[in-house]
């Protein structure tokens, strides 16, 4: 008798006690860690800038007067060619890089750009590769600098007609070159050209190379957040608030957590760390870096039973 009781005593036990331990050993879990979420696209680009090239009026060694990169005024001494001076006639930025390209892209004519104007044969692409001015010996005729008005340039720019939904003309947007340099540009136009979309976007900022760059790829990022990064599908919601289950670091079990969505993206979705402030106004709390996030939440039945379980 006393053989049977005690049967029962362990299995009660391990029924009580082992199980949910052992069971919450099978959960799968993720270390929720804070970072930054961004939605952007590839796009190729053109760059378009109020700009004039300046030619040797003669033949002789040259010499330069005024530095690359520098702001210069209308009517400055930039260059001399075998000892004769060149001024330029407005003001702007000196460059002395140029493609040939300075008087046929403008912004009087960019709505008409196309990205078939990005694809070049070989010989047009050597034609008009961005080079440097010569500072040796020049013949007249020769490309000696160029100024370019650094108040405004422009990317235009093409994404299909799905990826450019959200863009809306005369909102912001970060454009990221090849170099990593990220530029914040206003979008001025959004136009249809075929399937596709054209993006006009404007800058007044001091790019290093926006004198000498002309076409390329791109990233456009139409949004950027930071904060704990959590997958999309941990997120449930319970009586009207988004949450997470968060594995506690004492017991062996998971609790409801209250989370601020700021940006998602697919399969990832980043929200306010630590605490927020909810709509009545009151600090809640809330994810913290290196969580253990529960990756497949219980239902809302499931949570129920829980609950009654644990009372």
């Amino acid at each position: 008798m006393l053989l049977a009781y005690a049967v029962v005593f362990v299995i009660l036990y391990v029924i009580i006690y082992v199980v949910p331990r052992v069971s919450g050993i099978f959960l799968e879990t993720y270390t929720a860690e804070y970072g930054t979420l961004e939605v952007s696209q590839e796009s190729s680009y053109m760059a378009v800038r109020d700009e004039k090239l300046y030619v040797s009026d003669n033949r002789g060694a040259v010499s330069r007067a005024a530095a690359q990169g520098r702001l210069m005024r209308k009517n400055s001494h930039i260059v001399d060619v075998g000892g004769v001076k060149h001024y330029s006639q407005q003001k702007g930025i000196v460059s002395y890089y140029y493609d040939g390209l300075e008087g046929v892209y403008t912004p009087e004519n960019m709505q008409t750009i196309t990205e078939a104007d990005l694809e070049l044969t070989d010989e047009e692409k050597q034609t008009y590769a961005v080079r440097e001015c010569s500072q040796g010996t020049v013949e007249s005729g020769s490309p000696i600098f160029k100024i370019v008005d650094n108040k405004e340039w422009y990317l235009v720019c093409w994404l299909s007609a799905a990826e450019a939904e959200d863009i809306e003309a005369g909102r912001s947007i970060t454009v990221e070159f090849v170099d990593g340099k990220q530029l914040k540009m206003k979008v001025m136009q959004v136009n249809p050209q075929g399937q596709n979309r054209q993006l006009i976007l404007s800058c007044n900022r001091y790019y290093e190379k926006f004198d000498s760059i002309r076409s390329g790829t791109c990233r456009l990022i139409k949004s950027s957040k930071s904060g704990i990064i959590v997958d999309s599908d941990s997120i449930v919601e319970e009586d009207g608030q988004k949450g997470v289950y968060v594995m506690s670091k004492q017991l062996d079990e998971a609790s409801f957590v209250p989370v601020k969505v700021l940006l998602s993206h697919g399969d990832k979705t980043v929200v306010e760390k630590n605490y927020f402030i909810n709509v009545e106004g009151q600090k809640v709390s809330t994810v913290e870096n290196y969580d253990e996030i529960l990756k497949k939440p219980p239902t809302a039945e499931e949570a129920e039973g829980s609950e009654k379980n644990a009372d």
